[in-house]
């Protein structure tokens, strides 16, 4: 009975941790150390160098927002982060897991917001922020996101990406609804959500340029602060994370019944190009690569050692 306990204990406890290898030699979409995540709002600290395009911003000296590194001159970020403060000053923090600290900072000299950005509906909730100068891509806490290049045949037959993928989100958003900002960044797995659910339904205003991802039962959400951050989907196929989406809107925080609303990153792909080409992009099929999951060397072997205790006949 003990035996037959500790192997479900095991198995149930390393299918918990998911590895996603890095194809060190991508240009984007890996960071100088792989991505694990073993269980934001319900969510875990990020491992050091795991998510090296992330920054966080500060915006009109005391508000926070997250943005990714499309580049090494532009930031990607949510419109409604910047749309009041384009005559303000933002900072970038690049290259660090810690809130508003890094290992390169720089100005933003360029505020561009969607110009059909809608601040009521957070309808085309995206902006680019140029930099005062060029980040050092050589420096190994830093890399760029890559960004999905899909057929416009793809996208306008149904969503893309395809709904029950897994996906990651990070920021350095409220772990809960009113509470406190954590010091370090935070990262949660998340599903994305047909527009057809209810929990999604109930939100959503434009499946064009929106899409839904959440956990049905409420533990795992982005939060205030989160916004303009990265919602990303990892290639199994290249070993590449890809930018599928910017963290917009929501209500409150990991509400049972409630998804997050984020921007759908390919459909703005020529909108993105027409400011900058120096980003990179990926082409997708029609498909999403999800990822996929195994049991860490510890476990198995873990395993296998409480196998050959318990199996092993008893003298006493």
């Amino acid at each position: 009975m003990f035996f037959y306990v500790l192997i479900f204990l095991t198995l149930t406890h390393s299918t918990r941790q998911t590895e996603y290898p890095c194809n060190s030699s991508s240009i984007c979409g890996c960071s100088s150390n792989e991505v694990i995540t073993s269980r934001i709002v319900g969510g875990e600290n990020a491992s050091i160098g795991t998510w090296g395009w992330t920054v966080s911003l500060l915006i009109n000296n005391y508000l926070l927002c997250s943005g990714s590194i499309i580049s090494d001159s532009w930031i990607i970020t949510a419109a409604h982060c910047v749309y009041q403060y384009l005559q303000s000053p933002i900072i970038v923090y690049a290259g660090s897991n810690f809130l508003w600290f890094g290992t390169q900072n720089r100005t933003v000299i360029q505020k561009i917001v969607h110009p059909e950005f809608d601040s009521v509906k957070f309808l085309n909730d995206i902006a680019l922020l140029k930099l005062s100068s060029p980040l050092d891509m050589s420096d190994g806490n830093i890399s760029a996101i890559c960004l999905p290049s899909v057929k416009k045949s793809t996208l306008n037959s149904g969503e893309w990406p395809v709904s029950n993928q897994s996906v990651v989100t990070v920021g350095w958003g409220r772990l809960s609804y009113g509470g406190h900002l954590p010091d370090r960044l935070q990262q949660v797995t998340l599903q994305t959500i047909n527009s057809g659910i209810s929990n999604c339904r109930l939100l959503i205003v434009n499946t064009t340029v929106q899409f839904c991802a959440g956990a049905g039962n409420g533990t795992k959400d982005a939060c205030q602060g989160d916004s303009g951050g990265p919602l990303m989907l990892y290639s199994s196929l290249t070993k590449q994370w890809i930018l599928v989406g910017l963290t917009s809107s929501g209500y409150r925080c990991a509400m049972a019944g409630y998804s997050g609303i984020y921007t759908r990153v390919a459909v703005f792909k020529d909108w993105i190009e027409s400011y900058t080409n120096e980003s990179y992009w990926v082409e997708m099929d029609d498909s999403s690569h999800a990822d996929y999951t195994f049991p860490s060397m510890k476990h198995i072997f873990l395993f296998l050692i409480f196998s050959f205790v318990y199996i092993t006949p008893s003298y006493h």
